[in-house]
């Protein structure tokens, strides 16, 4: 398996801006590790249009889903310089899902949707609670992409 920062440059702009996001709230909650939820703070941040589509189609709001996901997170006592911040054993679940998602559509990068993807697919986080609760499942988002009916698992 490739690392982390070997992926990077299979992140489109987009994705590395909502990764660079991600990392902003790293910091700001003086947190130590990106987490999924780190994640999906800077997908809702960064307003992609095909996450933003599947959140219209999950009847959510980017506020909502952030609001959902802030309240289960508290401060960490001391952050650590950026430089050091590094993902999570389950962010990295998230970014090799979001690679299979990018390979299974084809697509030369690993586009937001892809990582929103992943975090719909990998369990066991809160950042998949928060999405189950608005309706955004795997496959509202892959409807959301224009994917059809039967060639969603």
């Amino acid at each position: 398996m490739d690392t982390t920062s070997q992926r990077a440059d299979r992140f489109t702009p987009a994705t590395r801006n909502a990764i660079a996001l991600a990392k902003e709230r790293v910091v700001e909650y003086k947190h130590t590790h990106i987490t999924p939820e780190h994640i999906l703070l800077g997908l809702l941040t960064d307003g992609d249009e095909k996450v933003v589509a599947a959140l219209t189609k999950a009847k959510a709001s980017a506020e909502q889903v952030r609001a959902l996901v802030t309240h289960h997170m508290r401060p960490g006592d001391e952050g650590i310089p950026e430089h050091l911040i590094t993902f999570s054993e389950r962010a990295k679940r998230v970014i090799e899902t979001a690679k299979e998602e990018a390979q299974r559509a084809r697509a030369a990068q690993i586009g937001p949707e892809h990582l929103l993807l992943g975090l719909t697919r990998v369990p066991n986080t809160v950042c998949g609670a928060v999405l189950r609760a608005v309706d955004l499942t795997t496959e509202v988002v892959l409807e959301a992409l224009g994917v059809p009916p039967e060639r969603i698992e």
